[in-house]
């Protein structure tokens, strides 16, 4: 949901809001409260802004705007004949300003009404899989490192150990940079914040002064947004290549980051990162690890990099956290804190919530709730789990409605080429047919003796349990954090963890 911000700016009129923007010159010195993307938002002294939306112009709520005291509408100038009878209606009730190419100029807008401060150190955090958890691996250790640091992303925005929910991976380009500026306000360090395909796409981090910019992987994703597998990863490269940042740190395993290194690597400082050492070594900057093993309660490695040698062990489970430990080693390394320092930070890391997340309970079977919600974050998440599992990998998945359905069955083929049992039900069928998801699921099944399908989520996760033993494991996959299941237009109260967890104490 868009939000209306009110700042803590300086105070700016109307007039100087727009300098520059190629509108009127005849505009009034009326002090401008705070600027809104959604009419409900709106209070008095405030500038609406109306966009075209995917399914209406705000223009439409303009009214409504001005009614809850909005002193000026903006709109684009290029508009139909539709929003030209709107806007004349307007007109004696508040200033109406036509303003060309709008959209593109809301970033210069926001940046130049909300002003953060440029000394707050921001790391920008991109790629199909990990973002989350790298994102509050580095607020996690610049925390134990004695700097206020915040996160902004899918489990939330604020400092790291006081989260407020939020409603996109990347805020609207308003709300982000007013988040910017309130973190400035609160004297923030360091921001760590997830930059989704969506938001790269949709400018939402334009006029952003990232420091760093990250890179976890690339795989397929949001195709029912992109299109296709390279618009994807050409949203993804706008953060590497349009924003102002001077160091990038690149998973050199992946083929992606390969190809952006090989581009770039003139360019910018890069940090490469990852399990092979030959990969790593173009770089003058460099954190690799070798000799990986997997304990019951988690992963030690030998970590190599540019600034010396350790051994590690993280309280983590799944091999794919030790790219995402790397990664943040890298940004650690960035932020000029010591090495050993920052090789004492990531051993006390701790699993970010719903991310490779172990449920266990004595005599019982383990549980493992994680987002995977691709083929290849199932493929990871499995057989990772296999690794810390001596009997039955059993996984409990779905697949959300209104998204990418060429997935699906690749997503089955993973988790029958990888697991011992497969329990398929729903995941957040949104207004599809749930039956339908599940047919698209069955495409990629070829032996459907290793099959259950369960609609009822609650039921799935019970029936897994219960025919589980206890050297067995579950792999719940697919929802992770979320603390919802959305069918149809309902948003109903649900957590893969919490039901687990009762099906468990139950079951002692």
């Amino acid at each position: 949901m868009m939000v209306a911000m009110k700042s803590n700016h300086t105070t700016m009129t109307l007039k100087q809001l727009l300098s520059g923007l190629a509108v009127s010159d005849y505009l009034p010195e009326i002090e401008v409260k705070g600027l809104a993307l959604d009419s409900r938002q709106v209070a008095a002294g405030y500038v609406f802004i109306a966009l075209e939306g995917q399914f209406d112009h705000g223009l439409a709520y303009a009214e409504a705007a001005i009614s809850r005291g909005a002193i000026a509408v903006l709109c684009d100038a290029k508009f139909d004949q539709y929003c030209q009878q709107i806007l004349s209606r307007l007109m004696s009730r508040a200033i109406c300003i036509p303003v060309r190419d709008l959209a593109n100029k809301l970033p210069e807008m926001a940046k130049s009404f909300y002003a953060p401060k440029s000394e707050m150190f921001i790391c920008g955090i991109t790629g199909t899989d990990g973002k989350t958890s790298v994102s509050h691996f580095v607020a996690q250790a610049l925390k134990l490192a004695n700097k206020s640091a915040a996160v902004i992303g899918t489990l939330g925005n604020g400092l790291i150990e006081n989260l407020e929910e939020s409603s996109h991976t990347t805020p609207d380009v308003m709300s982000l940079h007013k988040m910017l500026a309130d973190f400035s306000q609160q004297n923030v360090d360091c921001v760590a914040m997830e930059v989704s395909s969506h938001g790269l796409d949709q400018n939402r981090v334009a006029g952003v002064e990232f420091d760093i910019a990250v890179l976890t992987n690339l795989s397929r994703d949001h195709l029912d947004y992109h299109g296709n597998i390279e618009n994807y990863k050409q949203a993804k490269k706008k953060l590497f290549t349009e924003n102002n940042e001077n160091t990038l740190v690149l998973n050199a395993d992946d083929k992606f980051g390969d190809e952006l290194y090989l581009e770039i690597k003139n360019n910018k400082k890069i940090w490469l990162y990852g399990l092979s050492e030959k990969n790593v070594m173009r770089s003058k900057y460099y954190a690799y690890a070798n000799n990986v093993s997997n304990k019951a309660d988690g992963i030690q490695f030998m970590l190599h990099s540019s600034q010396g040698v350790a051994e590690i062990k993280l309280n983590l489970i799944g091999e794919f956290n030790v790219y995402n430990v790397l990664a943040c080693f890298c940004v650690l390394l960035e932020n000029k804190i010591n090495f050993n320092h920052a090789i004492k930070y990531i051993q006390k890391l701790q699993t970010v919530p719903g991310r490779m997340e172990l449920l266990t309970y004595k005599n019982k079977p383990s549980v493992v709730v994680d987002f995977a919600h691709t083929p290849q974050a199932l493929t990871q998440a499995l057989e990772n789990a296999r690794k810390h599992c001596e009997g039955k990998l059993i996984c409990v998945f779905g697949c959300g409605g209104g998204r990418d359905a060429g997935k699906r069955a690749l997503m089955a083929r993973a988790a029958e080429e990888l697991a011992d049992l497969i329990v398929v039900t729903n995941d957040n069928p949104r207004n599809e047919s749930p039956e339908k998801i599940i047919d698209d699921i069955k495409q990629g099944i070829s032996n459907e003796l290793q099959l259950i399908v369960e609609m009822d989520r609650e039921k799935a996760i019970r029936y897994a349990i219960e025919v589980a033993t206890e050297n067995d494991l579950i792999l719940i996959a697919g929802k992770g954090h979320e603390q919802y299941q959305i069918i149809g237009n309902e948003k109903i109260s649900f957590s893969d963890r919490n039901i687990a967890l009762s099906i468990l104490k139950v079951h002692q």
